[in-house]
């Protein structure tokens, strides 16, 4: 598969996963975590094994933020979407994990949200998407660039524990 196509497929589970939380609301909470389940480990997989092109294929190597994505996301559709995901899981969108940044200066463990969590996901694979949509297969290198070090350096992680945490609440909760 050439790169201009591998991004292109990148896009197109981008769009899946944010009609998905998108819709949320037309779901039962089982019904809805399970999509999600179905989502994240796909996402996951994807950007790992997603290079970067040019010279820079560690995360270490010189990758930075460039601007190759452009922030489509308004703050209300992002709100929207994560009180939509909210409102479905009710009372299990909060959970404690220990795993988070805060958790360093904490004895206790940090309340997180699944849903701002599933949200923030949506919102990078929302912003790539339609970045894509608007550019040149010339700049789309620089576009998947940018979205494997964001995953490199935070989003695999977002994406890790929203993962464990939507499934202790699919066999758990519902």
């Amino acid at each position: 598969m050439n790169q201009s196509s591998s991004a292109v497929s990148l896009a197109g589970l981008s769009v899946e996963y944010c009609k998905a939380m998108a819709a949320c609301r037309e779901q039962e909470p089982r019904d809805f975590l399970r999509e999600v389940l179905r989502y994240l480990p796909r996402i996951y997989v994807t950007l790992t094994d997603t290079r970067p092109y040019g010279e820079d294929s560690d995360p270490g190597g010189g990758a930075d933020e460039t601007g190759a994505i452009y922030e489509t996301l308004t703050e209300e559709q992002y709100n929207e979407v994560r009180d939509s995901i909210s409102a479905v899981l009710g009372e299990n969108d909060m959970y404690l994990d220990t795993a988070v940044e805060d958790m360093r200066y904490s004895d206790t463990p940090v309340a997180v949200s699944l849903s701002e969590q599933l949200a923030d996901i949506y919102q990078q694979l929302a912003d790539f998407a339609a970045t894509v949509s608007q550019i040149s297969s010339y700049e789309m290198p620089d576009a998947v660039s940018e979205l494997k070090y964001r995953f490199d350096t935070y989003l695999s992680t977002v994406i890790c524990s929203a993962l464990r945490a939507a499934d202790y609440t699919y066999r758990h909760a519902f």
